[in-house]
């Protein structure tokens, strides 16, 4: 009940300011000032985000391509295509009405033929049960090499109010559903992908944020037995990055090692964005879209952040559900 309440919560907010704004838009349309009835203006604003963020705006998937090019890229994986998802919040978003998006989102995925897909944090919104229920749709999910996830900080159940031993039942039940959709988990460790005689290094950590959010990621257990160069922070090989929160990039990887791609998500784009202000940027410094750093000679390092697959509520104005499709191009 506590956790329903919860999930419930935004979207009873959202439909109380709903109530209020045609309430006070009335109020002000039917004053005989006319300064006063301009103000209405505002209200009747204010429905109209509302209503096109709960359905147009929620609707919305864009399918994001970026290029990534790089000499470091080995020649067997030029052309390599690794789609991004992240916080999808099955709970959160997908329910109702909304939950067949979670099969029309993932059949577009597919259609890309991906040799990768990265599912990278916040699955689910509370419980894995509501991965449960979307067991079917979760495990349609296929690519050459597979599908890899980590965890975010919504998937150690840490807001349902749960004892310590019942959450720690329930971060497990998760790791297990995961397993059980063919993915594989990645919990603070690294493997190789390899094609003909070249070969990628994949590393992924559980979440890693600055307080208040979990700090449970090990990066240096992550790279157990990688060689890394302790001048240029990089290894010989070219590698992939997955780490859930955008802040473990600077603060917690780069310190240690700079991978020549880093995925994360988290921030969601804050749901909102208008006439191109954006919230988010005011709570983080890499909130969405990709970011460069210098690595080694003619090669930068980038960092991917997605702004989502779903959300806390299914409400978007602005800020459109996105998947990211990373192609990788060899350079000399």
């Amino acid at each position: 009940m506590i956790n329903l309440i919860k999930i419930l919560m935004p979207s009873i907010i959202i439909a109380a300011v709903f109530v209020l704004s045609i309430w006070v838009a009335y109020k002000l349309l039917r004053a005989k000032v006319l300064w006063k009835k301009c103000l209405a203006l505002f209200p009747l604003f204010l429905l109209y985000i509302i209503v096109y963020g709960l359905t147009f705006g929620f609707w919305q998937l864009n399918i994001k391509e970026v290029t990534y090019e790089s000499p470091d890229i080995p020649e067997a994986f030029d052309g390599y295509k690794i789609v991004q998802v992240t916080d999808v919040h099955c709970g959160g978003s997908f329910w109702g009405p909304y939950k067949g998006l979670v099969k029309d989102g993932f059949e577009k995925i597919n259609a890309l033929q991906p040799d990768l897909i990265c599912m990278v944090g916040d699955i689910q919104h509370f419980l894995p049960s509501e991965l449960e229920e979307l067991k079917e749709e979760m495990s349609s999910l296929k690519a050459k090499d597979g599908v890899l996830s980590v965890m975010g900080n919504h998937d150690y159940c840490a807001y349902s109010n749960f004892s310590p031993a019942r959450q720690a039942q329930e971060i497990q039940r998760t790791r297990n559903v995961h397993k059980s959709l063919g993915w594989k988990m990645l919990e603070d460790e690294h493997f190789y992908i390899h094609r003909d005689s070249d070969s990628i290094l994949v590393v992924g950590e559980e979440n890693w944020g600055l307080k208040p959010f979990p700090q449970v990621g090990n990066i240096k257990k992550a790279l157990k037995g990688v060689t890394i160069d302790p001048t240029t922070k990089t290894t010989n090989t070219f590698s992939l990055c997955l780490s859930h929160d955008p802040n473990a990039w600077k603060h917690h990887i780069m310190p240690l090692f700079i991978p020549n791609i880093t995925l994360a998500g988290h921030t969601h784009g804050a749901q909102f964005s208008i006439f191109g202000w954006h919230p988010i940027q005011y709570a983080y410094d890499e909130w969405g879209g990709e970011y460069y750093v210098p690595m080694k000679k003619h090669s930068k390092a980038m960092l991917s952040v997605s702004t989502g697959f779903g959300g806390n509520l299914p409400f978007r104005f602005g800020m459109p559900r996105e998947v990211v499709v990373i192609t990788l191009k060899r350079t000399k």
